[in-house]
């Protein structure tokens, strides 16, 4: 089953990109085969929707996630088609390239799969076996062989596309039900976070829209000290920068450089190295008890406006949500984003376990998808300041570019101010209406 819900996520983050080159270029790209019946589905969409264009970018966002909703439906229907398709194939080539007495053997379950599962205009069985009678048995055998092979392939795309017509109505509907009411929530978010300035900056530093940053990073001076120059010439240094462990190695060029010999003197200074431009980010969110009501629906709204940042600029995103246990989801696997709703939907009680929160986060540092990510919590920060051992090793993050903020939601603790890159802190109005 696992190998099944894999394959499908892989399909579905093959459409998934499909439907973002077909919305730029107009046309379905080279990975999605010529007559693809959802690539299909894909083109008539957008074709069936020229005013896309011209609105809010956020309508294409919801057409596409319902779409993809429609594809991933569709390609679990089809599982059981395949894997009926599979079984078939497989006696048709066993039954091919079997000798005589096999055949024989295999004569009857091949009959009723073909006196079954087809009619006489796309493999007249019954008209093969009056054929038997006068004729070269393999010679029959290989015409029917054939009929049957090309059926098979028919049938499969058949059985897909009756799949497709017989829920694409019903689809549509959901769709022209459901999407002005999702289109005016999601707007109602947008509009809840910009109107506090900390949670507009917070999506604006995140997503990396401010001027690139320059971070400080040690580096490495080789400095070659001539020893012997010759005279009356000026003893000429030589400088050779080189970042981390860069083996390219650039010389100035003197017109009157002297021969010397020379020795290495290693120093280490600092140097300035910019930022990712839209690196992958990791979000915390606290879900315990004291984060109820209008701070958890504030810290959501936050949150989903984050993801649909990084979804629109495809950059890897991990979320945790911690209580008394943290559960994670990698948003860089193919079709984790359908999983976010349920996600967030299961939340906790009781109190709240920073520690494995963060040690979570640190875990996911230390792969190449979230290498150098930046780290947000939200929270009210009534939690246990890290460990030393966590501590040391939030450091070690932060000293190769890692950047960790804070969202403090109605807390009144100041903890992590010396802990978090920065924090923002936020008091929620009485008066404020989440919906």
């Amino acid at each position: 089953m696992s190998n099944e819900i894999t394959d499908i996520a892989t399909e579905l983050q093959k459409y998934d990109e499909a439907f973002d080159f077909y919305m730029d270029r107009g046309q379905l790209p080279d990975s999605i085969p010529q007559g693809d019946l959802l690539g299909g589905v894909i083109s008539q969409t957008v074709q069936d929707n020229p005013q896309l264009e011209s609105q809010d970018p956020l309508w294409i966002e919801i057409l596409k996630e319902e779409l993809m909703g429609f594809i991933e439906a569709m390609l679990k229907l089809f599982q059981p088609i395949e894997e009926n398709y599979r079984r078939e194939k497989a006696l048709i080539t066993a039954f091919a390239a079997g000798e005589t007495n096999w055949k024989r053997k295999l004569w009857g379950q091949v009959y009723r799969t073909i006196k079954f599962e087809y009619k006489p205009h796309e493999v007249n069985i019954d008209g093969y076996v009056e054929q038997m009678k006068n004729e070269n048995l393999d010679d029959v055998f290989a015409s029917m062989i054939k009929d049957w092979d090309k059926a098979c392939d028919q049938r499969v795309e058949r059985l897909k596309e009756l799949t497709i017509r017989r829920n694409e109505k019903t689809w549509e509907h959901h769709v022209k039900e459901w999407g002005l009411a999702d289109y005016e929530q999601r707007k109602k978010i947008e509009r809840l976070v910009y109107s506090y300035p900390a949670l507009a900056e917070i999506v604006r530093i995140m997503g990396r829209e401010e001027p690139k940053r320059d971070d400080e990073m040690d580096d490495t001076i080789k400095r070659y000290l001539p020893l012997l120059p010759s005279p009356p010439k000026p003893a000429v240094e030589i400088d050779e920068v080189s970042n981390g462990n860069d083996a390219t190695k650039k010389l100035q060029l003197f017109a009157n450089k002297p021969k010397m010999e020379s020795q290495m003197k290693v120093e280490q200074t600092k140097k300035k190295k910019p930022r990712l431009e839209k690196g992958p980010i990791i979000v915390s969110l606290d879900t315990s008890g004291s984060m109820d009501g209008n701070p958890i629906k504030l810290a959501k709204s936050l949150l989903m406006q984050l993801l649909r940042m990084a979804k629109k600029q495809k950059r890897k995103c991990y979320l945790i949500t911690f209580s008394v246990r943290a559960k994670t989801l990698d948003l860089s696997r193919p079709g984790s984003w359908r999983k976010v709703s349920s996600f967030l939907d299961s939340t906790f009680t009781g109190g709240t376990d920073g520690e494995q929160m963060l040690n979570a986060a640190l875990k996911m540092l230390q792969t190449s998808n979230f290498s150098m990510a930046d780290v947000l919590i939200i929270s009210d920060f009534y939690f246990s300041n890290p460990s030393k051992v966590t501590r040391d090793k939030m450091t070690k993050e932060q000293n190769k570019g890692t950047k960790f903020y804070g969202l403090n939601i109605d807390g009144s603790k100041n903890n992590y101010n010396d802990i978090l890159d920065r924090i923002w802190k936020v008091q929620i109005r009485s008066s404020r209406s989440f919906g």
